[in-house]
């Protein structure tokens, strides 16, 4: 019989308060039937408006038969096998892309950069190097300078020094001893996966490329670690880091519909993956 504070407990199981949503990232397939029943439930109690399924290519059809629908794939997000987000809507308003034209535009544009990166130095006065703990501090300020909302709580200092604790791994780029760009590769270990994210330039740094070789760090830093299944999840009405995932060699591999609150509220988001091993589906 399942057990969901088990599966709550194990990260298995999320409830995004956050975000209004309920995660599942791993299941028996025995207990998909009650394991939908009780994503509901939990939704109903969060108030949250979507639920999300991290499923096997195998167990498509029956999810889909409790009213999923598929949005993307992370391709090797499983040590090396093929994740499918799949989503169930609980409202009408949270299934419908409010700028789905404007995304659209915005990939085809991306795709057209598809792997066109020019490797450049760093601009004069700018370095590299990996974050630490003592960074937590600065890099709450950048976020909260960058991002009027956000899908985690990176303004708070104290979460960033948790997530470092926590397999997430830091890149800055520094001006006259300030941070002026960071990024970060989220680890989960037990899944050998890693999402490229929390990526943000100060206003007064923007228009430098500096991404790019933050980009090219994080993915030695993994190469390094064993870990070689990456992706990123990008702000589809922004054309920045789609741009920047497409030159770097991530393909896309789908849209989130209304995944998370970030910078303007409620925001689609695109999937980008680069496995760096072959995958299996």
């Amino acid at each position: 019989m399942m057990d969901a504070s088990k599966l709550i407990a194990s990260g298995d199981l999320v409830i995004d308060h956050r975000n209004r949503r309920v995660k599942l990232h791993s299941y028996a397939v025995d207990e998909i039937v009650q394991l939908h029943a009780k994503m509901k439930e939990l939704a109903e109690e969060s108030e949250a408006t979507k639920l999300i399924v991290y499923a096997k290519k195998q167990d498509i059809p029956a999810w889909q038969s409790l009213g999923y629908q598929i949005e993307g794939v992370i391709d090797g997000f499983f040590q090396g096998e093929n994740a499918h987000l799949l989503a169930c809507f609980l409202t009408s308003e949270r299934a419908s892309s409010t700028h789905p034209q404007t995304a659209e535009d915005i990939l085809k544009l991306s795709l057209s950069k598809a792997g066109a990166l020019e490797e450049k130095p760093l601009p004069e006065g700018y370095t590299l190097r990996e974050g630490r703990e003592e960074d937590a501090e600065e890099l709450a300020n950048l976020y909260r300078t960058v991002f009027p909302t956000y899908p985690t709580p990176m303004d708070d200092p104290e979460y960033v020094r948790k997530t470092m604790s926590d397999s997430t791994y830091y890149m800055v780029i520094e001006y006259q001893g300030s941070i002026a760009c960071a990024a970060s590769a989220e680890v989960t270990p037990r899944y050998g996966s890693a999402e490229m994210t929390d990526c943000a330039t100060h206003p007064e740094h923007l228009g430098k490329g500096l991404l790019q070789p933050i980009f090219k760090a994080l993915e030695e830093k993994m190469k390094e670690m064993g870990i070689f299944y990456l992706y990123t999840l990008t702000r589809a009405q922004s054309a920045g880091m789609n741009v920047t995932a497409a030159k770097h060699g991530y393909q896309y591999r789908g849209r989130l519909v209304n995944n998370c609150t970030i910078f303007s509220g409620y925001e689609d988001m695109n999937i980008w993956v680069k496995p760096l091993r072959p995958v299996r589906e």
